[in-house]
């Protein structure tokens, strides 16, 4: 019977988890994925009432014009979607309270607040739904 030596020089694996001191690991400006929503010092809150009207609310705004939102209900994630096809996340689950709700939507407002917590911009995105039910 062959022994297999798990102690090995070969670790790929390992030498991929090395970094060098002081490396940070920062997403090119043509990346088709862009930071989270809430990274950056950008504070978000998604309100959902029961009538399934959604609010996205933001301080900074964001790198791109959202195009649409699409909200995995068996994983509980919004990820948005730019009008070139970049995808951004929100950065955090949604709330057990709001899925049920949101879930019905079909838009979400985006709300950029200022400093001065006046409206600065706002528009619909299409929420688009998927449920596959894991």
């Amino acid at each position: 019977m062959a022994v297999i030596d798990l102690d090995d020089d070969l670790d790929i694996l390992g030498e991929a988890r090395k970094a060098k001191d002081g490396d940070k690991y920062v997403i090119p400006p043509d990346a088709p994925v862009l930071p989270s929503i809430i990274s950056n010092g950008r504070d978000a809150e998604l309100v959902v009432d029961v009538d399934s009207r959604a609010v996205l609310i933001f301080d900074k705004p964001l790198p791109e014009p959202i195009e649409w939102v699409e909200y995995d209900i068996d994983l509980s994630i919004l990820t948005f979607v730019t009008y070139e096809g970049k995808v951004q996340g929100l950065g955090m689950k949604v709330h057990k309270p709001f899925r049920r709700y949101l879930g019905r939507s079909e838009q979400i407002l985006l709300v950029h607040l200022g400093e001065d917590d006046k409206v600065k911009e706002f528009y619909p995105a299409k929420l688009v739904v998927r449920h596959i039910g894991l």
